[in-house]
């Protein structure tokens, strides 16, 4: 077994064992490193790979806008939804004009939904964890 094949079976594994949080932020670091690796190909004049990138940075961006649940969403949810499609356009555009400014807008706009998604995650995390701690914890701490 090669080191790709092992390293393709660590992110399989990781992928299937983590929890919803942790797979939206691997989704937008993804999404926003690829975004980066194309930017990087135009860079280089390298159309073929630019194109590769950010077609992967579109299937991500569709899954997160696939995943979005209308119903329970509200307004925020509809608010997210008007952002991937307004990232999916930038990425068309700059996969089409190999236009740089276009993925710099899209990073632009998943950088601070990468931030706040892990924001809520982590207080979710803290919330879970201090409402599963003893009684005596708050002894212990003081000591």
């Amino acid at each position: 077994m090669g080191q790709t094949q092992g390293h393709k079976e660590y992110r399989i594994n990781e992928v299937s064992t983590s929890n919803q949080g942790k797979l939206i932020l691997m989704m937008y670091d993804g999404a926003i490193r690829f975004v980066t690796m194309a930017m990087d190909s135009l860079d280089q004049n390298d159309v073929a790979h630019k194109s590769v990138y950010i077609q992967k940075s579109r299937d991500i961006v569709n899954e997160l806008m696939v995943a979005l649940d209308t119903d329970k969403g509200g307004e925020v949810c509809r608010n997210l939804e008007r952002l991937y499609q307004f990232v999916l356009r930038q990425l068309t555009l700059a996969n089409i004009k190999n236009d740089k400014a276009s993925l710099q807008a899209v990073l632009r706009v998943m950088t601070p939904l990468r931030e706040a998604w892990d924001q809520i995650f982590n207080a979710a995390e803290e919330a879970e964890s201090s409402t599963h701690s003893s009684p005596n914890s708050g002894f212990v701490a003081r000591c």
